[in-house]
């Protein structure tokens, strides 16, 4: 019995299942979302916690929301599903660990919204965002992680996600961003939103010209972080040594990094060792669709 099947299902009739969104489908809640990140930074951000109850998104016919939660261990899982759990407006239809867990659970039921831990096995995380929002446009995705926010988190609401929460932070601050998500609102921490105000005013950056990188540069980026090398790269990202490479010298450009050893110490010390791109994948799990 796998860990989602001690939470319980949902109940779902078949003549009232939505299809998956397809690629290219006019959506308004996308055109909520985009309209969002077109604001002045900030202005539709909730980093401060305060009662958002009263306008969380009531679910079809009165039911509770339906809630599928990625993580990267067993542990994780049940602490977040626990405290979502607790409130009676949510209801826990499952857990994962894994691309292929997770897009098992998330196809079976549809989820209201999302609680996920995107950057899992080595795999462009940036990418898998953008694959659930385009494919299931209705469902709110909320980033919850141990990966640095001032690096992910603008990243992420581009790619598609409603909101970034630091697994660092308290319960109260967890709920709050699931509600603010569920009242179709952007959700970032404090610093966060702090952060997109100076950026709007034209005086702050990401560290060190990380904001110079394309979303598969910053992937790249995170991998070497970990101690991988350009083949062991290649085949996590499904893509040529020669395009790796390329890709190293772009980096090296940009950061200004003169060789591959300053390469490799400066992604260390900007995203850390033993952050969870240093796993080995899952045997068996299947891999987001690869971009050239």
């Amino acid at each position: 019995m796998t860990f989602a099947t001690r939470f319980r299902k949902c109940a779902r009739t078949s003549s009232n299942t939505p299809q998956p969104r397809s690629v290219g489908t006019s959506e308004r809640g996308n055109a909520r979302h985009a309209e969002a990140l077109r604001r002045p930074a900030g202005a539709s951000l909730r980093g401060n916690i305060s009662p958002v109850k009263d306008r969380a998104r009531v679910c079809p016919g009165g039911q509770p929301c339906r809630v599928i939660v990625v993580g990267d261990n067993c542990v994780s899982e049940s602490g977040l599903a626990a405290i979502v759990g607790r409130d009676k407006r949510y209801q826990i239809c499952g857990s994962a660990h894994g691309f292929l867990e997770a897009g098992q659970l998330i196809r079976q039921h549809r989820p209201d919204i999302l609680l996920i831990e995107p950057f899992l096995e080595d795999r462009d995380g940036i990418l898998w965002i953008k694959e659930l929002a385009r494919e299931y446009s209705h469902t709110r995705i909320l980033i919850v992680s141990q990966q640095s926010e001032h690096v992910y988190a603008e990243r992420a609401l581009h790619a598609g996600a409603a909101g970034y929460w630091m697994k660092n932070g308290s319960p109260e601050e967890l709920m709050h961003a699931v509600e603010t998500v569920m009242a179709e609102e952007i959700y970032t921490s404090p610093s966060i939103t702090a952060l997109a105000i100076l950026r709007f005013a034209h005086r702050a950056d990401l560290p060190k010209g990380l904001d110079a990188l394309s979303d598969r540069q910053l992937a790249v980026f995170s991998i070497i972080a970990a101690g991988r090398r350009t083949a062991e790269i290649a085949k996590e990202l499904g893509i040529s040594r020669k395009t790796v490479t390329t890709h190293f010298e772009h980096i090296k450009h940009k950061m200004g990094y003169a060789n591959a050893e300053e390469l490799k110490h400066g992604a260390r010390e900007l995203l850390g060792v033993g952050e969870v791109h240093a796993r080995v994948p899952h045997n068996g799990d299947v891999r987001p669709s690869r971009v050239p």
